[in-house]
C-alpha cells in the first residue's frame, strides 16, 4: 500500500507527502529519499512526477524516514525516565504525538509532586497514562491502514469512504459526530 498527497500552499509553492510499505526499512533509507520515492511512486501520474522531479533536483529539504511504533512495558528504571517519542512514539499515522509528549510530561510533573516518592510517583504516572498511550497506539495502527493500505479490499474501502463524504447525507453525519466530540 502506498499513499501520496500533492498539497498547494500558495502561487508557486507545494508540499509532498509519500508513505508506503516496505520490507526493508534499512535498504529504502540507505537508498534515500529520492530513489526510494521514485521507485515507490515513479509509476503514478498527476502531480507525482513533477514532485519527484524536483526532490530529485534539490533532496536537501526533504524528511525521509521510517514511521515506527515504540511499545515499551516499563517507561522508567531508577530515576531515569523516557518520555515522549522515546517511551510510547504513536507515530505521524495517528496525529497526537507532541500533544501526548507534552500531557506525559506535564501528568508526570504532578505525580512527582503530589506522591511520597519517586518509585510512587512513577508507578502512579504509568498507571494513569498508559491506557490514554494504548488508545493512541491502537488509533495509529488503525490509520496506517488509511495512510498505505495492504490490500485491494482495504483500497477500495478508503475510496468508497471518501466517495460517500461527498455526498450531502454523510457530510451533515460527520459534521453533526464533530460537534458532539467536542
Amino acid at each position: 500500500g502506498r499513499t501520496a498527497a500533492l498539497i498547494s500552499l500558495g502561487p508557486g509553492r507545494s508540499s509532498a507527502f509519500f508513505a508506503y510499505r516496505t520490507d526493508d526499512t534499512a535498504a529504502q533509507l540507505e537508498l534515500g529519499a529520492a530513489q526510494a520515492l521514485s521507485d515507490a511512486f515513479g509509476d503514478l501520474g498527476g502531480g507525482v512526477p513533477d514532485a519527484l522531479r524536483r526532490l530529485r533536483e534539490n533532496p536537501d529539504p526533504a524528511y525521509f524516514d521510517s514511521a515506527s511504533q515504540i511499545r515499551m512495558d516499563a517507561w522508567s528504571r531508577g530515576r531515569v525516565v523516557l518520555l515522549g517519542d522515546a517511551a510510547w512514539c504513536v507515530t505521524l499515522f495517528a496525529g497526537y504525538g507532541a500533544a501526548l509528549a507534552m500531557s506525559g510530561a506535564d501528568r508526570l510533573g504532578d505525580a512527582l509532586e503530589r506522591e511520597a516518592g519517586i518509585d510512587t510517583a512513577l508507578s502512579s504516572w504509568e498507571t494513569n497514562l498508559r491506557p490514554e498511550v494504548r488508545k493512541r497506539q491502537a488509533l495509529a495502527r488503525r490509520g496506517m491502514v488509511q495512510f498505505a493500505p495492504p490490500t485491494k479490499g482495504h483500497i477500495w474501502m478508503n475510496e468508497t469512504a471518501m466517495r460517500a463524504m461527498r455526498l450531502a447525507p454523510v457530510r451533515k453525519l460527520m459534521a453533526r459526530a464533530a460537534r458532539t466530540a467536542k
